[in-house]
């Protein structure tokens, strides 16, 4: 099972949906992100959504590859 996906946004910029709460809350914690969106279904909180500038990308597949 995919644990995330990129799209580009915007110019300079790529969302990240992901899949794995331990792997959102480290990147989070790296981007030290205040700004991000969730999907919730039935009560329970299931992907999220984080805007990463293009530098930050690598580091942050990085830390996606550790949860895979």
């Amino acid at each position: 099972m995919e644990i995330y996906e990129t799209w580009t946004f915007g110019e300079g910029y790529h969302k990240v949906h992901i899949k794995h709460k331990q792997a959102y809350e480290k990147i989070k914690s790296f981007l030290m992100s205040k700004n991000d969106s969730y999907y919730c279904r039935d009560g329970k909180l299931y992907a999220w959504d984080v805007i990463v500038k293009n530098k930050e990308l690598s580091k942050v597949k990085k830390i996606l590859k550790e949860f895979t």
